[in-house]
């Protein structure tokens, strides 16, 4: 066999496999419905951050991960919405858990980045915030 034919014909059972693989991948999430409501909810959730609704953003999110559980691009977008509501214990929790599931996500591992530079900066230990004229403190009359 000619060496060009060879390399066509391998070239033509590698996207031969390629295509059967992505259409059986298709078929998977087609049949799923949760995967089509998990990716409605993103997108609500992502309409409502937009518009400042963080409250709705997470609740959003948090029912697209139970729906579809670990998605490392779900739980960043919980994180966020957990920071943005205040919630940091949580948040820290939600990125560390993302980043175990997937520790080479660019973009989970940049808004952690960002988020633990954040949290040691201006959120202070509960002792140190005590020691700081807490109310406890008496006043001389």
């Amino acid at each position: 066999m000619k060496p060009l034919r060879k390399k066509k014909l391998l070239i033509k059972a590698g996207a031969t496999l390629v295509l059967a693989a992505a259409i059986s991948t298709g078929i998977t999430f087609a049949r799923d419905p949760n995967v089509k409501e998990a990716s409605a909810e993103m997108k609500w959730g992502f309409k409502a951050a937009r518009r400042g609704y963080w409250q709705e953003a997470l609740m959003r999110f948090e029912h697209a991960n139970e729906l579809t559980p670990n998605q490392p691009r779900i739980l960043n977008n919980i994180a966020v919405a957990q920071e943005a509501n205040g919630r940091y214990e949580m948040a820290l929790l939600t990125y560390q858990e993302g980043l175990s599931l997937a520790p080479n996500n660019s973009a989970l591992r940049r808004n952690y980045t960002r988020f633990q530079e954040f949290y040691a900066s201006y959120i202070a230990p509960p002792e140190i915030a005590d020691d700081k004229g807490g109310g406890d403190a008496q006043k001389d009359n």
